[in-house]
């Protein structure tokens, strides 16, 4: 799966399962400042990552993740 792909499908689910505006959508988007993660939503990030891409993640390693970029650079060195 190339980057881009990895990018397409995470914003997606971002804008359209969890809500959030295309918009705040930016790879240094602050997954808590900037975009109001909560828990509820780190545990739905983990499921789609887990489920869409087969790569694991847990709550220590989704904690440690700032921006968005980190989160698609996560997935494309896990996948």
């Amino acid at each position: 799966m190339t980057k881009q792909q990895i990018i397409s499908q995470t914003n997606a689910f971002l804008i359209h399962t969890l809500d959030f505006d295309q918009a705040q959508i930016t790879p240094d988007a602050e997954l808590r400042r900037d975009l109001g993660i909560t828990s509820v939503d780190a545990v739905a990030i983990a499921s789609f990552v887990q489920k869409t891409f087969g790569c694991p993640i847990i709550m220590p390693e989704i904690k440690a993740l700032i921006t968005l970029q980190d989160l698609y650079d996560y997935i494309e060195k896990n996948n």
